[in-house]
């Protein structure tokens, strides 16, 4: 005689419910066995027994573990113990003295190792990806990177690219539109206004960073300054500027070891080429100064034939790339907020931008002065016509 199968399924059921049942009995009975303690002296204990459970074991060391967790800078050690701790938390609860399960704490507890879990695959995750980086991405670390967590340098390797320029190649034409932030691994880029030579970025120089330096986190396109053409063959790395806009919002530690490079690479600049739009902290004679000897040197190694018509070109450059700038920020949706705002007024403190060639490049901007302090551009409209204008004009048509 054949069972239905229904009836089976019902009987197997049931059988896995008892076994399930005897095996959690017998662990709740081991777990929660007196025992005694038998290490200590008997004078100690004034001759009674000390008895414990492997359950208030578990409850004692949860938290233990939570305050060794509290004490620890290791992110990793601080996780992998606040994980144990909620681990025997779960036994406590789970197997408790007074015979009931404490639910509440339970789902809690098993709330917190899941996160904690997530969180130390990732940091696992991210060592992995550390031991895998190639010889020349450890160079460029080594190289350009020093100050930043490797852990963080492969995050900024991930929306990086690497390109390869050969000799008089075009990088980028005067009054393109620029997506990119390049940094310079290896061989030199001259850049060109209007056909003339006005400076090189060598190995370790960034390239189009548009005011990240002072703090400005500008997305999207801006507008070159100048036309940029290698000279012998030349490698770079570049990163999208809104993806990278928007990794350095997230990660904080990264975005603040990169500012520390673009710093090195300003205060390379300073001690090289000398460019008059990056010196931070030398007043406007000093610069000067600084620029007139950086021209002698050029006139002198013969990149440069005509000094006036270099300082007009460097010039022009400079004003080009403040108004470059302004047009990336005036022309969001938003308007000028106060954040841009004062990212607009830190620029022209630091590259001395006076009042002059603030009102030239708003108006290359299409924006006046006052449209500037209201923060909005203002649509202009048709004027209405006069009703009294229409009522001569129709007299006149009439009386021809």
């Amino acid at each position: 005689m054949r069972l239905p199968s229904s009836f089976m399924n019902t009987w197997n059921m049931k059988q896995l419910s008892e076994k399930g049942n005897e095996i959690r009995s017998n662990a709740r009975n081991w777990l929660m066995e007196a025992r005694c303690v038998k290490f200590i002296p008997v004078w100690m204990t004034q001759g009674r027994a000390i008895e414990y459970s492997i359950t208030e074991l578990a409850g004692h060391a949860s938290f233990i573990l939570v305050a060794v967790s509290y004490a620890t800078d290791d992110f990793l050690l601080l996780r992998t113990l606040a994980v144990a701790g909620s681990s025997s938390m779960l036994i406590f609860t789970y197997f408790h003295p007074h015979g009931r399960v404490l639910w509440l704490p339970f789902r809690w507890n098993l709330l917190f190792i899941i996160i904690n879990s997530y969180r130390i695959g990732r940091v696992l995750w991210d060592k992995w990806e550390v031991r895998n980086l190639r010889e020349e991405e450890l160079k460029l670390h080594h190289d350009h990177f020093q100050l930043m967590d490797l852990v963080d340098f492969t995050k900024l390797l991930k929306i990086g690219e690497i390109e390869t320029f050969d000799d008089c190649e075009l990088v980028i034409d005067q009054g393109e539109d620029n997506r990119s932030i390049r940094l310079v691994l290896s061989g030199q880029l001259d850049v060109f206004r209007d056909g003339t030579y006005t400076y090189t970025l060598e190995e370790g120089n960034f390239m189009s960073e548009a005011g990240l330096h002072i703090g400005m986190r500008l997305t999207g396109s801006v507008e070159s300054s100048g036309g940029v053409v290698s000279r012998g063959k030349c490698r770079c790395i570049k990163w999208d500027r809104t993806e990278l806009m928007e990794l350095l919002d997230i990660e904080k530690d990264l975005r603040r070891s990169f500012l520390s490079a673009l710093s090195w690479d300003i205060i390379g600049k300073l001690k090289g080429q000398v460019r008059p739009f990056c010196i931070c902290s030398f007043t406007k004679f000093f610069r000067n100064l600084i620029v007139l000897a950086a021209k002698r040197r050029l006139l002198m190694n013969g990149k440069v034939k005509f000094a006036e018509q270099w300082t007009e070109k460097r010039n022009n450059q400079s004003d080009h790339r403040y108004a470059s700038l302004l047009k990336n920020i005036l022309s969001r949706s938003e308007g000028l907020s106060p954040r841009s705002r004062y990212e607009i007024d830190n620029y022209r403190a630091v590259h001395h931008i006076d009042d002059a060639q603030h009102e030239n490049a708003l108006s290359l901007c299409g924006w006046s002065l006052e449209e500037f302090a209201s923060g909005q551009k203002l649509i202009k409209t048709p004027q209405n016509v006069n009703s009294s204008n229409w009522g001569t004009s129709i007299f006149s048509w009439f009386s021809s």
